[in-house]
């Protein structure tokens, strides 16, 4: 009796195939959809397709106020000044140029005042000589002489007063001026430290509020970037969710109809006893049995 052959097939039910088959479709066509980079998408949606948020305009301010700010003009000026007058001394340059130019004029005002001071008292010694009868005597020339001696003296005290004086009032002037000017300076530094606080304070209440408005500009950009991504990645995201689901579902088996296999011919029932032979010891060493295989194979048929 011939033998009988049974084949089974696995798949999906029928309820499940056409769901396999429309995945499988939407997988192909996923795959062969072409690129499309984040530029053109975002021009598509009517956005700029930047990804990193420029400076602003109060940054850019910022970064050119900053650049100003070494060469602060009061704050140069003051160093410059303090040093100036730090180190000035007081000396003869500084006496002529804050004495009075009229000191000689006074000076000689009083000298001239002594002179006849001390003419009116010369005057009065002759009268008196004249009524003692000693006039033109001795006594009249000491007197003259030591008046005239007293009034010498007396003269370049006045000259030596009156530039001292002069001196002593310019050197005061001198240092009156030079304590001012520090002080000057020092307020035009103050000021222009102050100007820098208030500068940098500005720069710094720009950069911070030009740097939230990159933020939020930035932030625009990165919510564009992930919906870029999201649509780009939703098709296979579906895919293999449907994909998922279809394998976990049972699958089912199929009987093919019977098939019957054919009886063996002669020919093979010869190869199927010489394989046999063989592994009986058939040919034994040193000579060959009677009955060959070609023999055996023509008695047979």
């Amino acid at each position: 009796m011939p033998d009988q052959v049974v084949q089974y097939q696995t798949g999906f039910a029928p309820q499940i195939a056409p769901y396999a088959e429309t995945l499988l479709g939407t997988a192909q066509q996923a795959v062969s959809t072409p690129y499309q980079s984040y530029a053109d998408w975002a021009k598509s949606k009517g956005l700029s397709g930047d990804q990193v948020a420029a400076f602003t305009d109060l940054q850019k301010q910022a970064f050119t106020g900053v650049g100003g700010l070494n060469q602060d003009p009061n704050s140069v000026a003051a160093a410059q000044g303090l040093q100036n007058l730090s180190g000035q001394q007081f000396g003869q340059a500084q006496a002529d140029q804050y004495m009075s130019p009229y000191i000689q004029s006074v000076i000689q005002a009083q000298q001239r005042d002594a002179a006849r001071q001390s003419a009116i008292q010369g005057t009065q010694q002759q009268a008196q000589a004249t009524q003692a009868g000693a006039f033109g005597g001795a006594r009249d020339a000491i007197m003259r002489a030591e008046r005239e001696r007293n009034l010498a003296l007396q003269q370049g005290d006045i000259q030596a007063a009156g530039l001292q004086n002069a001196y002593t009032n310019a050197q005061n002037q001198f240092n009156a001026d030079t304590s001012r000017g520090l002080q000057g300076y020092a307020a035009l530094g103050s000021q222009g430290q102050n100007l820098y606080g208030q500068t940098t304070g500005n720069l710094n209440l720009q950069n911070a509020l030009g740097t939230q408005q990159q933020q939020q500009v930035q932030n625009l950009l990165n919510v564009g970037t992930q919906n870029y991504a999201a649509e780009q990645n939703f098709p296979y995201k579906q895919i293999g969710f449907m994909s998922d689901i279809v394998r976990g579902l049972p699958a089912t088996s199929t009987q093919s109809s019977n098939l019957y296999q054919a009886p063996p011919s002669a020919l093979t029932q010869v190869a199927g006893l010489g394989i046999a032979g063989r592994s009986a010891g058939l040919f034994k060493r040193g000579g060959r049995v009677r009955a060959g295989l070609a023999d055996l194979a023509i008695s047979r048929m």
